[in-house]
């Protein structure tokens, strides 16, 4: 199938000024929106896509909205003639949604329903949602879509690293989606060859149609004119590549035209067979985690309020801090998942629990298993996590499982059967009994049965040590037929002494008789040695791979990740975000007699600096330097009171130029400037060139910064630079965005041009 291709750039060319958001033209100059769009069905587009792209509540008002959509539509319908098809174009809002900004997932969810429903309203049926860079945010608008279509597909705008800019791979986008129901995924406004690469990584793990729309490479502005670096026969000539990587709908993003679109729609080559095995995967932002009948998945007990006297506290004095400090921690000690629940008699379930995984998800790159019995809560929570995880638990009882499984289904997460019926199973065949009723009702309501996992109940052996053979039986059973079990190890030693032993040996017992999933204290390292041991003896064969790969303490300290250091310094309290660290070891400098001047520049700008290298490497995604900038922050708060008047660094505006209305890029310079002393005066986005010369004049800035995500508002910036000069401002003017180069801030006459934080932050110091 082929795809339309760039509708702002080339709509520029029909008399678009630079500021003017596409979709207006559907109003403004619907005879501009129509010859495009012909164009592309001459040339043999498929599918067009309405020229709605930015169109949403909260850059225009409730009666404009609805107009621009309609007219969006109809300019299609026209255009499309019958022989293409129609889907309806929607991208994000341009928000950090929470715990990385400040919009709420429900409120960014209602945005979005306002969007469909007046696509629905105009008969649209299918949509593509694009340009996504946030997995949480194209949750929100999936779900939003999910209420008037089943036909959704999603697609995603990828950074050099091959990554979004959070940081989320391909794969586990794939994973997440292909798991939420969408019809197809994609890549779209990203350079071609990491477009292929992308596609290649989801083609091996789903069998969901795969879309790609690159855009032409990095942009150059002469005279008002946009020009990309790839011209429409390059691009062409990837066709063949993306087919052969899987790719089934080609189309093309900012800098394409009708006359690409022509020479693929005439090419040929070969589509790539894909046979998917399914499997059983769970996925984080940044990490997959296939588990297989013969895995041993350690899962961390310890972000519980029972019988953790330290959580219970956080959750009461609403301070979900120590759950990012225990999540870390579990990941450095050797877990695979994190078992995570916020249930306290004194406090609001689902308030909570939000709150300590907003703190989780920040300070973890592992899946997370959900454990609540609050229907609420756990909605709030399966709705919004950006990954597949697992929820525990259900037990086996009619009402239960089929209130819980349809709405755990829906968000595509794996489900926790607790063995337990209307009454407590004496033994195994009570127990295998009860798992045959789940799957039975699982079936019925078209569960997915591989999506299960079996808690055989583990009961302390101070009270039923009788019980204990009836589990590890279970177990087994359920292990012979390729069911999934899971055990909570620590259960079995409450009450007595010796626990961590005692633990270590139905450790060993469990693995032997076939326990997928152990929830255990990864802390324990009697548990953790027993379990890498037996991993050994029982599934990996110790005895025909060699006893040099029992690992030791030792060997598992060196091989531990880079950014899993032990966090004893200020430096490495800043590089890796902990916020209460940094500020305790800050003021310990402080009253050492640390100089306030050596902490700001030693400590906080050295270590921005590494941040912004960590960046550049693909070792940081915007999560991570968020973290630094926000420890950075709390700390430069302590110090600058002391600083000296002159030794306080000078003021920044920032602007996002008219016409655009992304917002993230911006916001995290503003973070990082902050923390590094500046203070910023950021004017927001679409912002008008006599408003920021209105602020240069009153605010007589260090540096003024200006920032445009689309290709189509960059002459912007060169606007703003005449009307500074016309007015003789003098300012230092930084160019950013990931489409800026140095050669057209020369030509537009700004300063210099940075593409991430980092270059900004080294321009404005230099």
């Amino acid at each position: 199938m082929i795809l339309d291709g760039a509708m702002g750039t080339n709509l520029l060319d029909k008399g678009r000024s630079p500021g003017e958001p596409p979709c207006a033209l559907n109003l403004n100059n619907p005879h501009a929106v129509y010859d495009l769009q012909k164009a592309y069905v001459d040339a043999g587009s498929d599918i067009i896509l309405t020229n709605t792209f930015g169109a949403d509540p909260l850059h225009f008002k409730a009666e404009i909205l609805e107009k621009i959509i309609a007219q969006g539509v109809k300019i299609a319908q026209r255009a499309a003639r019958k022989k293409a098809m129609i889907f309806g174009d929607v991208t994000t809002l341009g928000e950090l949604i929470k715990p990385y900004g400040e919009l709420e997932f429900a409120k960014a969810m209602e945005h979005f329903c306002t969007i469909f429903k007046l696509f629905r309203k105009s008969g649209v049926k299918i949509f593509l949602i694009e340009t996504f860079t946030s997995m949480i945010e194209a949750k929100a608008a999936f779900f939003a879509a999910r209420n008037f279509s089943d036909q959704i597909y999603v697609s995603f705008s990828l950074e050099d690293s091959g990554r979004t800019l959070m940081g989320e791979t391909p794969e586990s986008i794939a994973v997440t989606f292909e798991a939420l129901g969408a019809k197809g995924l994609g890549v779209n406004c990203t350079l071609p060859d990491i477009a292929a690469v992308a596609i290649e990584k989801m083609s091996r793990i789903t069998s969901l149609p795969l879309m790609v729309k690159p855009n032409a490479g990095h942009v150059e502005v002469t005279d008002g004119k946009v020009k990309h670096a790839i011209s429409e026969k390059e691009m062409a000539s990837y066709f063949k590549k993306f087919v052969q990587a899987g790719a089934t709908i080609i189309g093309g993003c900012c800098g394409t035209t009708p006359g690409y679109i022509k020479r693929i729609a005439h090419s040929k080559a070969k589509p790539k067979l894909r046979k998917i095995t399914k499997e059983f995967i769970l996925a984080s932002p940044n990490k997959l985690l296939k588990v297989e009948n013969n895995s041993t998945v350690v899962v961390g007990e310890r972000l519980n309020p029972s019988g953790r006297k330290k959580i219970k506290e956080g959750l009461i004095h609403k301070d979900f801090k120590v759950y990012g400090e225990e999540a870390r921690l579990q990941e450095q000690t050797g877990a695979d998942i994190l078992d995570v629940n916020a249930f306290s008699i004194d406090v609001n379930e689902k308030e909570a629990l939000l709150h300590a995984l907003y703190e989780v998800i920040k300070n973890t790159s592992l899946p997370l298993c959900i454990d609540t019995q609050n229907y609420e809560a756990a909605e709030a929570v399966l709705s919004f996590y950006p990954g597949i995880g697992i929820y525990n638990s259900i037990p086996v009882r009619k009402k239960e499982l089929q209130k819980w499984l349809p709405m755990i289904k829906k968000y595509g997460f794996k489900a926790v059967i607790s063995l337990v019926g209307k009454k407590m199973p004496k033994n195994c065949e009570e127990r295998m009994a009860n798992a045959q009723l789940a799957l039975k009702i699982a079936r019925k309501i078209d569960f997915p049965e591989e999506d299960l996992i079996f808690d055989p109940l583990v009961f302390s052996a101070s009270t039923e040590q009788e019980q204990l053979d009836h589990t590890l039986d279970t177990v087994a059973a359920l292990h012979k037929k390729g069911i999934k079990t899971i055990m909570g190890i620590s259960n079995i030693s409450f009450g007595l002494p010796d626990r961590p032993h005692l633990n270590a040996v139905l450790t060993v017992t469990a693995m032997k008789n076939g326990v997928t999933f152990l929830i255990v204290n990864t802390l324990s390292e009697e548990v953790m040695n027993a379990i890498r041991s037996s991993q050994l003896l029982f599934k990996d064969g110790f005895l025909s791979k060699g006893v040099s790969r029992l690992p030791t303490k030792e060997k598992t300290e060196q091989e531990k990740p880079e950014y899993m250091v032990k966090q004893d310094t200020l430096a490495d309290s800043l590089i890796y975000g902990d916020k209460a660290k940094s500020v305790e070891l800050a003021q310990e400098l402080l009253n050492a007699g640390t100089l306030p001047q050596v902490i700001l520049d030693h400590y906080i700008t050295s270590n921005l600096k590494v941040a912004g290298e960590y960046y550049e490497k693909g070792k940081f995604y915007v999560p991570d330097l968020l973290m630094a900038a926000e420890a950075a922050r709390a700390v430069l708060s302590m110090v600058i009171k002391f600083l000296p008047k002159g030794q306080k660094k000078g003021k920044v505006i920032l602007a996002t130029v008219k016409g655009d209305i992304h917002d993230i890029g911006k916001n995290i310079v503003a973070a990082v400037f902050e923390s590094a002393g500046y203070e910023v005066i950021d004017l927001g986005k679409d912002v008008p060139d006599k408003k920021i010369i209105k602020a240069v004049k009153e605010h007589a800035p260090e540096a003024l910064g200006l920032s445009a995500l689309l290709t189509t508002t960059m002459p912007e910036m060169g606007n703003v630079i005449a009307q500074l000069n016309k007015e003789n401002l003098s300012v230092k003017v930084i160019i950013g965005g990931p489409n800026v180069s140095d050669d057209f801030a020369k030509k537009i006459g700004a300063y210099g041009a940075a593409r991430n934080v980092f270059e900004g932050l080294r321009l404005l110091t230099g």
